[in-house]
């Protein structure tokens, strides 16, 4: 067939059918692969260890409710993310930006664009896509995973957290936000400990169970500081002792409402652990804790780097090592629970629990509290250029096996989805006869 347009003769343009993509072992390559690379190696770790990275006491697991592991591919993804500290942040994401745009310049395309343009294009949906991931570790409602405990009287307790009555938290963040956080994240007992200030405990108090075993009890506290250590969480103290804080939040001298000492513990990230020293321990506040995991993506990064350091602080001090989730409102992952083995204290009311938690504190009781932390990859340096490789790993071989079948359906239903497009791509394709 002939086209004639000004006088001019030439051949109609005509659609053809593009030859279908037939399914084989190659168009299967990667789906069967991924697939079995699933079943190989899941199930090879546990996804929480103790604070020396050895498996959990006994009856202790890592629970995931059904949204959490019907989504598993995007709830692990926000969970490692929220795990990372600042420099495995970078790393993990300099791994991604890198692998892409490698692939982009090597990889044959029909496009006319030259490869620099490519690369660019493909470093800013990079961009792009980590700023929406971390948008989503930040703010998007989503299951926790959530930690369970057999023996009914082991209790689990988070000793440093916020509210929006703290300046740099989530200004939306109320008190009962704080309440359910810590009952998805399976804690028993939280203290609010916000910046000198003690309105979220205040609130959040008025609410507590009359019995503890009937729900998350939060308990006050207050960070501020003390023998030039900028962060220090005090447990005990009250509204009432509001005057014991100066404008800088500085304690100064004074008794406690309580008529007890209040009980310390020094929060990570910290410039000033050389300041704890038997000095510190021996006079008021009488040092008694001392944080090493710390959840704050500061936190986690002073632990990579110092946990020798950390440990060796509170072994000359005489100090109890615990873990705080130092949560401000932002994000939905737990990155590790206290266990205390507190006899009977479902029966009791929220402040005796919390006069029996400080007890062991008191005494310098060194083994009375347990760390169970969620597993992430530890390091730093030069070592954080390998976080990707590295979280891809520990994620594959701590998926249960519920999640094993999980990933394996989603990953047939990407593949599926890229064939049927690519194959719809290919069909009435306009050629010069």
């Amino acid at each position: 067939m002939l086209w004639t347009a000004g006088g001019d003769t030439f051949p109609a343009p005509k659609t053809v059918e593009a030859r279908e993509i037939p399914i084989t072992i190659r168009t299967l390559a990667w789906p069967l692969a991924l697939s079995l690379g699933v079943v190989a190696l899941s199930g090879r770790a546990s996804p929480i260890v103790d604070s020396t990275g050895r498996p959990p006491p006994p009856g202790v697991t890592l629970e995931l409710p059904a949204g959490y592991v019907a989504t598993s591919p995007l709830s692990r993804t926000l969970d490692t993310l929220t795990m990372l500290s600042n420099e495995q942040s970078v790393g993990f994401f300099i791994a991604i930006a890198v692998t892409v745009v490698v692939v982009l310049i090597l990889r044959r395309s029909r496009s006319r664009r030259p490869v620099w343009l490519r690369a660019l294009i493909g470093f800013g949906v990079v961009v792009l896509v980590a700023a929406v991931l971390e948008a989503a570790v930040i703010f998007a409602p989503r299951p926790m995973a959530y930690l369970e405990v057999a023996d009914p009287n082991v209790v689990t307790v988070d000793f440093h957290t916020h509210t929006r009555a703290s300046g740099d938290a989530n200004q939306r963040f109320t008190a009962e936000d704080r309440r359910e956080w810590h009952r998805d994240g399976g804690f028993d007992i939280g203290y609010i400990s916000d910046h000198r200030r003690f309105g979220g405990a205040v609130e959040a108090a008025r609410n507590n169970p009359a019995r503890a075993g009937d729900g998350v009890s939060e308990l006050s506290a207050v960070e501020a500081r003390y023998h030039r250590i900028m962060s220090t969480i005090m447990l005990g103290l009250t509204a009432a002792d509001s005057i014991l804080l100066d404008r800088r939040g500085n304690l100064v001298a004074g008794t406690p409402a309580s008529g007890r000492p209040p009980v310390t513990i020094v929060a990570i990230p910290n410039r000033s652990l050389d300041s704890v020293t038997l000095e510190s321990v021996d006079s008021l506040p009488h040092f008694a804790g001392l944080e090493l995991v710390d959840a704050a993506p500061r936190g986690l990064g002073q632990l990579d780097r110092e946990e020798a350091k950390i440990r060796k602080v509170a072994a000359d001090a005489g100090l109890i090592l615990v873990s705080s989730s130092n949560n401000h409102g932002y994000g939905r992952a737990v990155a590790a629970w206290n266990l205390m083995t507190i006899p009977g204290w479902r029966d009791l009311d929220p402040d005796s629990v919390g006069r029996l938690i400080e007890q062991p504190f008191r005494e310098r009781r060194l083994d009375a509290v347990t760390i169970v932390k969620r597993l992430r990859p530890g390091n730093h340096g030069a070592a954080v250029l390998f976080t990707l490789p590295m979280v891809i790993w520990q994620t594959v071989t701590s998926l249960t096996m519920n999640e094993r079948a999980v990933w394996i359906l989603w990953i047939w239903i990407g593949w599926a989805f890229v064939y049927f497009v690519r194959r719809r791509d290919r069909r009435g394709v306009t050629v010069n006869a």
